[in-house]
């Protein structure tokens, strides 16, 4: 997790550093961070990631449960089928770059999608978790 969150934290930074410099005429890019977990206790960082949604206007947090308990209000099932429900609002501003963390079989269900969906290889990093 620390990686992604890394990640995430660099891209915010960097746009709002450049939405701040107004001889940078780069637009902020949007950002789209699905999370798989098993169930609530698995999720880490969750009231961080609802924190940078609520600051950042471009972040967008889905939180994903495969095995919810009774009261969770929120995505339930597998992060690549949310992200896949979710498609339009992800290619809304243009092509996205697609960055993949996860066991074997999630990694590939959603290399398989974002082929199917017309996603070049190149704009595909993933690591997966053995």
């Amino acid at each position: 997790m620390a990686p992604l969150k890394a990640l995430v934290e660099e891209q915010l930074f960097i746009q709002n550093r450049n939405s701040i410099d107004k001889t940078i005429a780069k637009p902020a890019r949007e950002i789209h961070f699905f999370y798989g977990a098993r169930n609530e206790n698995d999720i880490v960082y969750v009231d961080y990631f609802y924190e940078l949604a609520k600051q950042y206007p471009n972040f967008y947090y889905y939180p994903v449960l495969s095995r919810p308990d009774k009261d969770w209000l929120g995505a339930t099932g597998y992060a690549q089928h949310v992200l896949a429900l979710n498609w339009q609002n992800i290619v809304a501003q243009g092509d996205p770059e697609f960055y993949l963390c996860g066991p074997k079989g999630l990694i590939d269900d959603t290399i398989r999608l974002l082929r199917d969906k017309g996603v070049p290889e190149s704009d595909i990093a993933f690591d997966v978790f053995s």
